[in-house]
């Protein structure tokens, strides 16, 4: 059964693969991504590989990857826009911190994922006036979330509170000079349990490089902090990106985007 199920998972994706012409003409538009992580460290291992496909229409969107042996839908929802509001109903991401999908590789520059995004079936909000944002959310057994944010010298920051009682600060964006640049990421916990935890990341790319950026990155949790560097190039769709821990293991993300 589980062969029978990898197997309808694999023809799935290779028909949308192969339908590309036919998605053209119908409207809509799709693209995919795969990638496979090796850590060295004291042993060699393997990740499981990730598959995903994503389609994407007027007003629609459909996310989905392979995972153990079925299709996971992580996105399915409608957009309803009316001037500078949208609805969104359906599953979708969570708005608590930033919206950067760090388990998708075409959206991470790093290996690792700093914070996790949370997808869930509900009704979402959001509108944009002079540079200030609102995100809202309410879905099944009254979960809710909030994020404010607010856009300033090529930089975002945003404020996010829950039905938890999370509180999260965020800020995101990127400095552009002849010689290169530089985005970063950074996110900080102000909840009364997490308080003080925080996570910082930066993708430096020069111009002359062209293709190569350094990596760099600071968190501290709890009483654990850790530092990671690495190195990361993209040529065309092809992405490949080395991390290195404090630890001293190396991890290698081999992923390409089609």
């Amino acid at each position: 059964m589980k062969k029978m199920k990898k197997l309808l998972s694999i023809l799935a994706i290779v028909s949308v693969v192969f339908a590309q012409d036919e998605a053209a003409v119908a409207g809509w538009s799709w693209k995919g991504e795969l990638n496979t992580d090796i850590t060295f460290g004291d042993v060699t291992s393997f990740t499981a590989p990730y598959t995903g496909v994503s389609l994407s229409g007027e007003n629609w969107q459909l996310s989905s990857h392979l995972s153990n042996d079925n299709v996971e839908v992580e996105e399915a929802y409608y957009l309803i826009d009316a001037n500078v509001t949208s609805l969104t109903v359906g599953k979708q991401r969570v708005p608590y911190g930033l919206a950067t999908a760090w388990h998708r590789p075409s959206a991470n520059s790093f290996v690792s994922e700093p914070s996790v995004q949370t997808y869930a079936e509900g009704i979402g909000a959001s509108t944009d006036v002079v540079g200030v944002g609102l995100e809202v959310f309410y879905g099944n057994d009254e979960v809710w979330s909030l994020r404010g944010s607010y856009g300033l010298l090529d930089h975002t920051v945003g404020f996010s509170t829950n039905n938890n009682e999370g509180l999260l600060l965020d800020c995101s964006g990127g400095l552009n000079h002849s010689l290169g640049s530089v985005t970063s990421y950074f996110e900080y916990d102000l909840s009364e349990e997490t308080s003080g935890n925080f996570w910082y990341r930066a993708v430096v790319a020069p111009v002359f490089t062209e293709g190569v950026s350094a990596l760099v990155g600071y968190s501290s949790v709890g009483d654990e902090t850790d530092i990671l560097y690495g190195v990361g190039y993209q040529y065309k769709n092809a992405n490949l990106r080395s991390e290195l821990s404090a630890d001293g293991d190396m991890q290698l993300r081999i992923s390409y985007s089609f």
